[in-house]
């Protein structure tokens, strides 16, 4: 059991992952930015912002981002922020987070640097120990412990991999040495949610959308292939069991943007917004990676052109319809 783990981040993936672990740490200490939640945590053990009915457990407490001495405490670190915000906290801060084993599951590639949020925060910290958590899990069933499959990128360290398992016991999980892939699986199933939300916007049967999935699979795979180092990765958690929850469920944001986006009940160009769809944020990302490594991407292309108001839904699905192999 690790003494204490930190979690910056008060939001709902930080609170939902604060309480699953805090079964196999001695003290979780969540950093928010906003005082009522934090006081409402340490008062009331809720986070009546993100789970007003959930009771969190006794040995989870809060701080304040500006407060962050307590870091000093904690042997991990998770860092559950949106994608855009990871590289301005951790820089902000590089001194507390020196030597702590630090975990991300923030999903998203940065823009243009093209580098993941384990690549930037090694960057920033310089730290070797790092890790990222991904697979099929929504917040919320993370919160109130629903079983989970989830894939940790890390180094083929033994020590390293034993603290995860131990840390994440609650999860059912597969390991993986390539932490980048495992990261880009996350990018890329939420670029294939919001294609699959335009695509369900116009066509809306069984067989329509499971054809359309069947090409998103087949494209992310063909992308994986050419810069994945892991044989296997198209067999664990954050790649098949991400991609399909976040493509099939409608509670997923990404898919629901989509099918907005689909509707005209959001207007294009949208490439930014301030709710949380991580892959409106990294379609350019990969579109630009693929174009560097000479990968064809016509559905990750589709939702880039959508996105920046350059094609309408109906005129880019029917496209690529016609040019389906």
């Amino acid at each position: 059991m690790i003494p204490a783990v930190g979690v910056i981040g008060a939001g709902s993936m930080g609170t939902a992952i604060a309480q699953s672990i805090s079964r196999r740490a001695g003290e979780v200490i969540v950093f928010g930015r906003r005082q009522e939640v934090v006081d409402s945590i340490n008062t009331d053990n809720y986070n009546k912002r993100y789970f007003p009915g959930l009771r969190l457990n006794p040995n989870i407490r809060a701080r304040l981002m500006s407060d962050r001495l307590d870091i000093a405490d904690c042997a991990a670190v998770i860092i559950a922020v949106p994608s855009s915000e990871v590289r301005a906290i951790v820089n902000a801060t590089h001194d507390e987070l020196t030597g702590k084993i630090l975990i991300t599951v923030a999903k998203g590639l940065e823009y243009p640097s093209l580098k993941t949020m384990s690549e930037i925060i090694r960057e920033e910290t310089g730290n070797p120990d790092l890790a990222c958590f991904s697979g099929p899990t929504f917040a919320d069933e993370i919160a109130y412990g629903h079983i989970a499959g989830a894939t940790i990128g890390v180094d083929d360290d033994p020590l390293l991999r034993t603290t995860m398992s131990d840390m994440f016991s609650e999860f059912i999980l597969d390991f993986s040495d390539d932490l980048r892939a495992v990261e880009l699986c996350g990018v890329l199933k939420n670029v294939y949610a919001i294609g699959t939300g335009m695509w369900d916007s116009v066509y809306g049967n069984h067989n329509e959308h499971y054809t359309f999935l069947n090409m998103c699979y087949k494209e992310m795979c063909t992308f994986l292939k050419a810069i994945s180092l892991d044989e296997d990765i198209f067999t664990k958690f954050c790649c098949f069991g991400d991609f399909s929850l976040t493509a099939n469920v409608d509670k997923s944001r990404n898919r629901t943007l989509g099918l907005m986006v689909g509707k005209k009940i959001v207007k294009t160009p949208y490439l930014e917004s301030g709710v949380t769809f991580e892959g409106s944020r990294s379609v350019k990302g990969i579109v630009e990676l693929a174009k560097n490594h000479n990968i064809g991407m016509p559905i990750a292309r589709f939702v880039y052109d959508v996105l920046s108001g350059n094609n309408n839904v109906r005129e880019s699905v029917d496209t690529l319809i016609r040019k389906a192999p």
